[in-house]
């Protein structure tokens, strides 16, 4: 997962992922949020997580355009009705300004969290000045949500191999949480006073400049791509504001 992007600098799909989250609000519309989408999930099938970010903007968009096609077509006031009829088609239309926006933002960024990796991001901002505390909770905020699926399936196998029923009804399932909770919640406050551990017996100063023993590449190449992308966005936000 990912390896086409270690080929790259963190920063520079960090950026990318900037400019297509802006130019899928601020671009003319629906064009550019469509545009956006369309980029961004060649961008994640040509790097290897293209499933995973076309499951991700459905299950974010898809449900969000329901939902406002029904509240604005469906269960709509009386004086939004076209003649008696329900104003579908405008419902509709009003409901994608919404959702495709939001889906294409959705998969930009899913491309860039799930693609490049938290580690190697942290390392190439800190070579840009980032502070040493602000690299760990990034690192830490972006690993969260894996670490604790990865807990979650140690602790549910554990629990299997003992016994415990966590499939079936939902009064099955509802006494199974109470025995896959605990274990969970201990082994992550274990695992943050670990980590507290390791940085003290490191010497972690938060106001000290670290020095990387890998350093990230940075090619003039990637530089000028990067400028472009920055040029672009601020072009954009420029016809945004005063057009």
């Amino acid at each position: 997962m990912g390896e086409p992007l270690d080929r790259w600098n963190p920063l520079t799909p960090l950026v990318l992922a900037l400019v297509l989250v802006v130019l899928a609000y601020a671009g003319p519309q629906p064009l550019s949020a469509s545009l956006v989408l369309v980029v961004a999930l060649v961008l994640a099938w040509s790097t290897g997580v293209g499933a995973r970010i076309t499951w991700l903007a459905l299950i974010v968009g898809v449900p969000t355009f329901l939902l406002l096609w029904l509240m604005n077509g469906v269960i709509a006031p009386e004086g939004a009705r076209l003649g008696g009829a329900l104003p579908l088609g405008r419902a509709a239309y009003d409901a994608n300004a919404i959702a495709m926006p939001l889906s294409a933002a959705v998969a930009a960024l899913g491309w860039m969290v799930i693609g490049v990796s938290p580690r190697r991001l942290t390392r190439a901002l800190a070579a840009r000045g980032l502070p040493a505390w602000s690299a760990y909770v990034l690192v830490a905020s972006l690993e969260a949500v894996p670490e604790a699926r990865r807990r979650v399936h140690e602790v549910r196998d554990a629990q299997r191999c003992r016994g415990i029923a966590i499939r079936g009804g939902m009064l099955e399932r509802l006494r199974a949480l109470a025995p896959l909770a605990g274990p969970l919640i201990l082994s992550l406050i274990t695992e943050s006073e670990e980590r507290a551990m390791a940085l003290d017996a490191r010497g972690f100063e938060p106001r000290r400049h670290r020095t990387a023993m890998m350093p990230i590449a940075d090619p003039p190449s990637e530089r000028v791509i990067r400028a472009v992308l920055w040029i672009g966005l601020v072009a954009t936000l420029a016809w945004r504001f005063t057009r």
